[in-house]
């Protein structure tokens, strides 16, 4: 592990992740367009043979407007959550299938992501389910994470990888993840600025994480492989999150670049992991402009593995090696 590694997710997610606030569907023309925007992301990502997570939400998964209803009368019909609530009200404004509804359904994409090398499928929850802001309600976690199975098992995908919607790390709930074989999940940044928190953030710390995307006001946020093994859970916090390309503040990019490229380098060098993040949406608009910026991430990836022998590994492959070395837990099985 000494030439450290380098670990992106993504969270993927279309319109599910934005209809518990954008109620008037501003949001939907970076959701149509993170659909022309996930080909281009496969197609970089296998020129530089990069290996990443898809984070996926399970209701993605669903063929038709059929199998949503019957897997929510299956497994929602005793929960009452503000937010299950509001999930299922969207259900009922569903199209029938993936061509009439391209922003709830997915399934082609996600078979263009299983057909790339390299490429794995993990959980983001059936619901987008808010795992802070949904206090006291494991039963609802529980019975969303069995929807989502139900969904993911149909297409044969058993994910293995979790992150929580809103980055609302919540510890509580791992032994629902643990019981259901996912034993790997993202956490958050190891500063005050990136503290998990309930409800949307406020305007205070947008503001600074949005600064310190350009200058260095909380580290390089890179860190030794060894520590992500927490007891039986395998936890690799982000270390960046990769903001979309902004016309109005262009002149910044190769301020946001040079930040990235220099955590990368750092980790590379001191065999530690830099784990980069973003949504596929977040490439919905300036397309061009933000593959270019990815294209030049991973061959800055591709310089740092010639001279370093830096590594690109999933989450899941990150915990595969992290269980042979340190076996952590018992079941190794769980983590392979």
């Amino acid at each position: 592990m000494k030439n450290g590694y380098f670990v992106i997710s993504l969270d993927f997610e279309l319109r599910w992740g934005s209809y518990s606030w954008d109620a008037n569907h501003t949001y939907d023309p970076h959701i149509v367009g993170a659909r022309k925007a996930i080909p281009d992301i496969l197609k970089t990502f296998a020129s530089y043979q990069v290996h990443a997570t898809w984070a996926t939400v399970g209701a993605l998964f669903a063929p038709s407007k059929a199998a949503i209803l019957d897997a929510n009368k299956q497994h929602f019909n005793n929960t009452s959550t503000p937010q299950i609530e509001s999930f299922l009200k969207e259900c009922t404004t569903l199209g029938e299938n993936e061509s009439e509804d391209p922003a709830h359904y997915a399934l082609s994409l996600i078979e263009k992501i299983s057909a790339t090398e390299h490429q794995e499928i993990g959980l983001h929850t059936y619901s987008h389910f808010y795992c802070l802001d949904n206090k006291d309600a494991e039963q609802a976690f529980q019975n969303d994470t069995r929807a989502a199975l139900t969904m993911m098992n149909a297409q044969n995908i058993e994910p293995k990888s979790f992150v929580f919607p809103r980055n609302q790390f919540n510890p509580a709930l791992l032994n629902t993840l643990k019981e259901h074989g996912m034993h790997t999940v993202r956490g958050n940044e190891k500063h005050s600025l990136y503290r998990e928190r309930e409800g949307r953030e406020r305007k205070l710390h947008r503001a600074l994480r949005l600064m310190d995307a350009y200058v260095n006001i909380s580290g390089q946020h890179t860190f030794a492989p060894d520590n992500c093994v927490e007891q039986d859970i395998i936890n690799i916090p982000s270390s960046r999150f990769l903001r979309p390309y902004a016309k109005q503040a262009s002149f910044l990019e190769p301020l946001k670049l040079y930040r990235i490229k220099k955590a990368m380098r750092h980790a590379s060098q001191r065999g530690e992991v830099f784990h980069l993040w973003f949504h596929p949406h977040n490439f919905g608009t300036n397309i061009k402009e933000n593959i270019a910026m990815l294209q030049e991430i991973c061959q800055y990836y591709e310089d740092l593995q010639n001279e370093f022998g830096f590594e690109s590994v999933t989450m899941q492959e990150l915990a595969q090696k992290l269980a042979r070395k340190e076996a952590p837990y018992e079941n190794h099985d769980a983590c392979r």
